[in-house]
């Protein structure tokens, strides 16, 4: 779960894990329909979920509405620093909170 802000970051997490034999789903080339429906399949079918945070991540309804269903669906959720000296607060604090 990434803002498109940070997605250069994301992309070269996503290719070292495929690199390392991880099965891995991000949207810049396994997105179908709609966004909103891709993303939950994607989640329905994750064991773990990156939550890649920054500003924009936080500034984000997709991202919040992606975070809380991961959390919800009892995901593994494994927060990410996208920016330095990035601290999360409101909702995404909470959601990351002792992680």
């Amino acid at each position: 779960s990434y803002s498109h802000s940070d997605k250069e970051l994301c992309y070269r997490l996503h290719d070292r894990l495929v690199k390392d034999q991880f099965r891995v789903w991000i949207d810049r080339d396994q997105m179908h329909g709609q966004t909103m429906v891709a993303m939950a399949n994607a989640i329905e079918n994750s064991e773990f979920v990156f939550i890649c945070m920054s500003e924009t991540y936080k500034q984000s309804a997709y991202c919040q509405s992606e975070a809380h269903y991961a959390f919800e669906r009892r995901c593994h959720l494994i927060p990410l620093i996208m920016k330095p000296h990035y601290r999360p607060d409101g909702w995404l604090g909470i959601l990351v909170s002792g992680k």
